[in-house]
């Protein structure tokens, strides 16, 4: 049975509505979420329509573990922005922390807020070997972002990013070009594994990177370019495989640049199969799958914290 003090963490992304519950000793126990509606054919979300979602599903997700857990929460944390840097900011945050901040005084609890990377940071390290106080890298592969982060003493510094678009990104798009639906990270990912099986050779450029960072979008012209020689299995497999030898290029680079060992791996992409066989035996840290795509967690986990005063 779960403890008399609970903790509620609300997240409100530009894919999905979020609500996680963790007990005292930020343990997990309820989890629940629901991606954002995308018509076909469509690669993403307005700001207004992702923020009309949110409202929405808000009600439906939050009101069985109100009813649940209510009487025992004791403090309330949202997601409010997308990272934790000055002037960071996007609408679809809002609803997010209007919400947080209307439970937490009708219950009359604390209340906290932390950014959406910082969710990202805290829901992967848990259930890991790794402890969020030491040095590390944080690399936040998403729908949207592709950063490498040196987590230090509680600060966060961008240390290396994509000039152009995410891997994310890159996936959804060619997926979508191949008529899967959005988000496709999933279904790209299931046909990569199995187009890797055939043996064939990449014949699409890799990614160009330099120390400033790296540009991505070339490589989208370089798969529809190939579509008419190769089945769509073998195409998804050239994209991963280019996806996860410039990750490791550059995750290795930054390591020793920055004489950090450890690098923990977070965002929707980090769920990838196809990657996480790629880094296999690098000692890279990756979140648990149910955790890398947009959730909660992290933010009841800094509810936790917050009131315990960690």
């Amino acid at each position: 049975m779960p403890d008399s003090e609970l903790f509620l963490g609300i997240d409100t992304s530009n894919y999905t509505t979020s609500a996680a519950i963790v007990d005292s000793s930020e343990n997990v126990i309820a989890d629940s979420r629901r991606l954002l509606e995308v018509r076909k054919g469509e690669k993403g979300l307005r700001q207004s329509d992702a923020l009309f979602q949110h409202w929405r599903n808000l009600p439906d997700i939050l009101d069985p573990l109100l009813k649940q857990y209510g009487p025992k929460l004791r403090c309330v944390c949202s997601g409010a922005r997308p990272r934790p840097q000055e002037g960071s900011y996007m609408p679809v945050f809002t609803a997010g922390t209007g919400t947080g901040k209307i439970i937490a005084a009708s219950l009359n609890t604390k209340y906290c807020e932390i950014s959406h990377q910082e969710g990202h940071l805290l829901a992967a390290a848990y259930g890991n070997d790794i402890s969020t106080d030491e040095d590390l890298i944080l690399a936040h592969l998403s729908g949207g972002t592709l950063e490498f982060v040196k987590v230090s003493n509680g600060k966060h510094e961008i240390i290396f990013a994509t000039k152009d678009i995410s891997y994310g990104q890159l996936i959804d798009r060619i997926g979508v070009y191949l008529g899967l639906p959005f988000p496709a990270g999933k279904y790209v990912d299931e046909m990569a594994l199995k187009g890797r099986d055939k043996g064939l050779k990449n014949a699409i450029p890799r990614i160009f990177t330099d120390e400033t960072g790296m540009n991505i979008s070339g490589l989208e012209n370089s798969l529809k370019n190939a579509e008419k020689q190769y089945d769509r299995e073998t195409l998804c497999s050239f994209l991963m495989e280019r996806i996860s030898e410039n990750f490791v290029k550059c995750a290795e680079s930054l390591k020793e640049k920055h004489h950090i060992r450890n690098v923990l791996i977070c965002g929707g992409v980090a769920s990838s199969e196809y990657i996480r066989d790629y880094c296999l035996g690098r000692g890279y840290i990756f979140g648990q799958k149910k955790l890398c795509s947009d959730n909660a967690a992290g933010e009841a986990i800094a509810a936790c914290r917050y009131y315990y005063g960690r």
